[in-house]
Formats: structure tokens, sequence, C-alpha cells
């Protein structure tokens, strides 16, 4: 093969391989992610090879870094720390704060004892303890019951006026999975509660985080945790963008 021939044999694929680096560049910064990112000053925070749950449902768990300036996430992808705050977060996995049900406009208030079977059971959150801040079908994982099981039990044990929350938290139907359920904690609440900047770890989001050892769970032991509404123990946690105790 001649000289030339080489040479625009490798030109060809220099211009395929930038133009696939760029489109996946460029997908993920529509998503809220800045792969291969250059801050003009330091961040306040970055967290280095997190394995990260986003909270969105659709995304796999991807290897990452997370920056944080003024309580906000920066940038989320391969970020240049330079001169920044660096927390090594090999080995751990981070995920968006678990949100909680404050009463606004898109809450409505409704008896407990006529709220099963009229409302889907995902929308029908619990106010009293030991389930407080679940939902129906995530008491009744818990408890090991259907959710009419569940609901004849509470009502059974509860006074006539006992209520609980509506909320239309929407997920995709019949998905299990990891993501799916996480969302259902985080950014699908978010979105139903009307809170536009919780819930998900993408950039200008509230730098709200959960810790863990990706080590202490296996898929399937996730799985179970979270069908139940809980989510892992965190090792670290951080509020506002700084970590607490």
């Amino acid at each position: 093969m001649g000289v030339l021939k080489k040479i625009i044999i490798v030109c060809i694929i220099g211009i395929i391989t930038y133009f696939l680096v760029l489109n996946i560049f460029t997908g993920l910064r529509v998503q809220g992610y800045s792969y291969l990112f250059r801050a003009t000053k330091p961040y306040d925070l970055v967290l280095k090879h997190a394995l990260i749950i986003d909270g969105s449902g659709e995304n796999e768990p991807f290897r990452g870094d997370i920056a944080i300036t003024d309580g906000y996430i920066a940038a989320v992808g391969y970020i240049n720390a330079k001169e920044s705050q660096i927390f090594d977060a090999g080995g751990l996995s981070v995920i968006p704060c678990p949100v909680k049900i404050k009463k606004n406009d898109e809450v409505v208030e409704h008896l407990l004892r006529t709220s099963f079977p009229r409302y889907p059971a995902e929308n029908i959150f619990l106010r009293e303890p030991p389930y407080e801040g679940l939902s129906l079908a995530q008491a009744a994982r818990t408890a090991g019951l259907s959710a009419a099981e569940m609901s004849k039990s509470l009502i059974t044990g509860a006074g006539a006026d006992s209520k609980v929350f509506l909320v239309a938290v929407k997920g995709k139907e019949g998905d299990e999975s990891n993501e799916e359920l996480l969302a259902l904690l985080t950014g699908y609440k978010a979105k139903a509660l009307g809170e536009k900047n919780s819930g998900f770890i993408r950039a200008g989001y509230k730098a709200d985080f959960y810790i863990y050892k990706t080590a202490d769970f296996t898929r399937e032991e996730l799985n179970l945790l979270l069908a139940k509404g809980a989510v892992p123990t965190p090792v670290h946690r951080i509020e506002g963008g700084k970590f607490i105790q």
C-alpha cells in the first residue's frame, strides 16, 4: 500500500473517531453531564472516581466525578480538579438524597380508609410510624403483604380520621430496576412535588448526596432495599455541598 493511501486511511479514521467522540460528549452535555470539563476557577469540592446513580431512572450507574460550587453541582463527568478540594470516592457509590414529602400545592391530604384502591398504592404516602414517608406499595413490600392487605391492616390500627398524602409520582410501569426504584425516591418524587433543583445528580441541581460503600451491596440486595423505599446507610452525607456529621 502506498504512503498516500495510508495517510488517507489514517485521516478518515481520525475524522470518524472525532465525530463519534464529539457526538457522545455532546449527548452527555445535553443530559447535564460535562465530560472533560475545565473550570475557570477552583471548585469548592470535587468527588473523584465515584460510581454515580443519578436519580433519573434512565441512566445506568456510571463512573465519574462531581464538582460542587456554592452548594450546587457545577459539573458531572471527568473533572479537571486542579487546585480544588478533592475527595476520593473510589469504591463508593453516590446517590441523590431521598426527597421528603412536604405539604405544598402538589400534595393532597386524603383519608386513609378511602384512599385505596381508589388511588394507586404508589401514590399514597403514609404519615404515621413505622411507615412514615413510604408509599403504600413500599410499606406493603416491607411487611410482606399485598397492597390490599396492607391497607386493611393500617385502617384497622388507625383512627377513623387518619390521613395520608396523595402525590402523583410517575414511574415506568413494570420497571423494577435499581435505577427506576431509586428514581421513585429521588428524581421522580422531586418532579411530582415541583422541586426543580432536587433529586438528580446533574449540573445545576442541589449538591445533596448519600455516599455508601459499593461493595456492601450486590445489585440484588440493593434492589430489595430500594423496593421497600429505603436506601443504603451512608458512610458520608453531603448537604448543600458540604459534608455533615
